[in-house]
């Protein structure tokens, strides 16, 4: 297996002007959000029943074997620390600076060795068959053009490499029912009080939402036939219950609804 300091970057090419001005608008709705979102995970990278349940989860989709990992649209680090916990090589891409920022004082906190760099999902700043997995968790959805993001993320994979998608049906759920939107207001509530933060801000969705292509697709049988489409093999499918990350998971985040786990494999030469 490789190290982080085998992978050399190569040049990018830039994105339409659309698509450039979407992907800002979206950049900055994180960065301003990133505070609240670092205090939203992080109980799942501290020692506890929610850590090990995601570790399960993602040692399902990356397997036992140590691994040079690539975490796409990492954020606070999340998915990169608990797989640095695990025992791989980890780099932790992100277009926000200001997530990357609570990245490194995560992983300096935590004393786990991960590299956290400054790049965009949809062209990977990484040359050709570089990592043994590429990860991302809540990540496609919030893309502007997803199918480049997969030709990319199997661009970087080495021959059999894994890809690991964790999403889910976001917007499509929220509004299904009375229900779901009385329960929004609800955990945005209860995360205000346990975060110390105005989670309620975020109670209206975002504008942007409306002009991202997974939004309204019914998923995961969309994202399984894109993979197909780009000669990705071995796609399973697994449904992540909420109740099974906890009480507490499940009343803030229920009205969701479940996420799930794809995981496919780079056909080998």
């Amino acid at each position: 297996m490789g190290t982080i300091m085998d992978i050399q970057v190569e040049g990018t090419a830039l994105p339409t002007s659309g698509s450039r001005m979407l992907k800002e608008r979206i950049n900055e709705y994180w960065s301003d959000g990133a505070e609240g979102y670092q205090k939203c995970i992080w109980n799942s990278i501290q020692p506890g029943m929610l850590k090990r349940r995601w570790q399960e989860i993602i040692r399902e989709g990356v397997g036992n074997e140590t691994a040079m990992v690539l975490d796409v649209g990492t954020g606070p680090g999340a998915v990169a620390l608990l797989l640095a916990d695990m025992g791989h090589s980890v780099i932790g891409l992100d277009r926000s600076e200001e997530m990357l920022k609570k990245a490194r004082e995560n992983a300096e906190r935590l004393g786990l060795p991960v590299d956290f760099k400054q790049g965009d999902a949809e062209s990977i700043p990484f040359e050709d068959e570089s990592f043994d997995v590429v990860v991302n968790r809540d990540v496609l959805w919030t893309l502007p053009n997803p199918d480049a993001a997969l030709r990319e993320w199997k661009r970087v994979l080495r021959p059999s490499g894994r890809l690991v998608v964790v999403d889910g049906n976001w917007y499509i759920n929220i509004n299904r029912s009375l229900k779901n939107r009385i329960w929004r207001g609800f955990a945005l509530l209860l995360s205000s009080i346990r975060e110390r933060r105005n989670a309620l801000r975020r109670l209206a969705e975002p504008d942007w939402r409306r002009k991202l292509p997974m939004t309204f697709k019914m998923r995961p049988e969309y994202d399984v036939e894109l993979l197909k489409g780009l000669g990705f093999t071995d796609i399973t499918v697994r449904i992540i219950d909420r109740r099974s990350l906890g009480l507490s998971e499940y009343l803030r985040y229920g009205y969701f609804g479940n996420s799930f786990m794809i995981i496919a494999k780079k056909r080998n030469k």
